[in-house]
């Protein structure tokens, strides 16, 4: 952000930094420029640190969605837009309508690119973003590349590639072909929010908020589907260096559901079973 006066506001991804380590400080009046998802996560991180008036900012209509642009409203976070930041003063934000934001704490939330000018011209990119195949793999088999700089998308995603590319590496030094197994998604009703605190509600530290991850669609290992069946069906087999499965015997399952009904994570679904006349 090129204006007068950035230099008094704080970059978004130091202030969750500092956040997670409990340094972070903010006054009662808050502006984010930047109404993206991370911008959010910056609001609903001022509320908890008790701030009362936030307000995020953007040059068009924000780009926020899901679970973080409605924990942010539901702290009470504004949004206002299209708005151009023409100044940062020691009172707050100035506009270039003239119009000033008043702010104890400005934090900049604006969405950063990345520098691509290292790559040399072997490696084929397109619109500035470089071109891999299913294992991230660059058309120099040499390099392999993940995150913003193959597309746009979540922090989650670029773990989830980075994993796989690192998979990928170890096939190709082995001579080997790296395939992977893919889980299909879970329908939200199927995963038992009821188990968690609701976020909104209940503020904790950011590694508990962690802890509560719902784990939507693979098993935490709690055992409950194991412990609540009335026929003792469900078995927990240990498959050695640290994997596990649940298995169900199905001379013993009378399809009562009480697996699917508890199970926090949506893993065990049920399917009707077809009458004896109908089966080959």
């Amino acid at each position: 952000l090129n204006v007068p006066g950035v230099e008094r506001a704080m970059a978004a991804l130091d202030f969750l930094a500092l956040s997670k380590k409990n340094r972070a400080k903010v006054g009662k009046s808050v502006v984010i420029i930047g109404a993206g998802n991370v911008g959010c996560d910056v609001a609903s991180e001022a509320a908890r640190l008790g701030a009362t008036d936030i307000t995020l900012i953007d040059v068009q209509e924000p780009a926020s969605f899901g679970e973080e642009r409605k924990n942010a409203e539901t702290k009470g976070a504004k949004f206002l837009w299209p708005r151009f930041t023409e100044a940062i003063t020691d009172k707050g934000v100035k506009l270039a309508t003239g119009e000033a934001l008043r702010a104890d704490t400005v934090i900049v939330s604006i969405g950063d690119q990345p520098v691509l000018d290292f790559i040399t011209e072997d490696i084929e990119s397109s619109r500035g973003f470089i071109k891999v195949d299913k294992n991230y793999r660059t058309s120099d088999p040499r390099v392999f590349a993940i995150g913003d700089t193959v597309k746009l998308g979540l922090l989650s995603d670029a773990i989830g590639a980075g994993r796989n590319a690192a998979l990928a590496i170890d096939s190709q030094l082995k001579g080997k072909e790296q395939t992977f197994d893919i889980i299909p998604p879970i329908d939200t009703k199927r995963v038992k929010l009821e188990y968690y605190d609701p976020r909104v509600t209940s503020f904790c530290d950011i590694n508990e908020n962690a802890n509560a991850c719902a784990s939507c669609g693979l098993c935490r290992d709690c055992g409950m589907c194991e412990t609540i069946c009335p026929e003792n069906a469900i078995t927990r087999v240990d498959l050695g260096d640290g994997e596990y499965e649940y298995v169900s015997d199905d001379d013993k399952c009378i399809g009562c559901g009480f697996c699917a009904y508890a199970c926090p994570c949506g893993i065990w679904n049920l399917v009707e079973n077809k009458p004896l006349d109908e089966m080959d």
